[in-house]
């Protein structure tokens, strides 16, 4: 499979960015079809709310922040080039403080 790919390609990658998008538009296409033979967005009117390829993503990093996942580690994961993207899913956790100042407490009353 490389070597036809190098006989035939135009770029000096092996996986240039036009397959990743064919590959990508293949898998929305597939994804579009199937939330639309389910009915997964019959009678939803605000865009904001329809259920979208981009809508696994957000998924993805809702539950592993819910699951207690640091958002920097969150961040990695997604691809973000800033952690203020990954922010917006911080609300997703507020027990975390909570939790960090715990671990901070036990450490301090195990010194006493």
């Amino acid at each position: 499979m490389l070597k036809r790919r190098s006989e035939c390609r135009q770029s000096s990658l092996v996986f240039h960015h036009d397959l990743l998008k064919t590959r990508y538009a293949r898998f929305r296409e597939a994804f579009t079809e199937a939330v639309e033979e389910l009915g997964l967005n019959e009678g939803i009117s605000d865009r904001r709310q329809k259920l979208v390829p981009h809508s696994l993503r957000h998924t993805f990093a809702s539950w592993l922040v819910q699951a207690g996942t640091p958002l920097y580690t969150v961040s990695q994961l997604m691809g973000h080039t800033n952690i203020k993207m990954t922010m917006r899913y911080a609300h997703l956790a507020p027990d975390n403080k909570r939790a960090a100042a715990r671990v901070l407490e036990g450490a301090l009353s195990r010194r006493s």
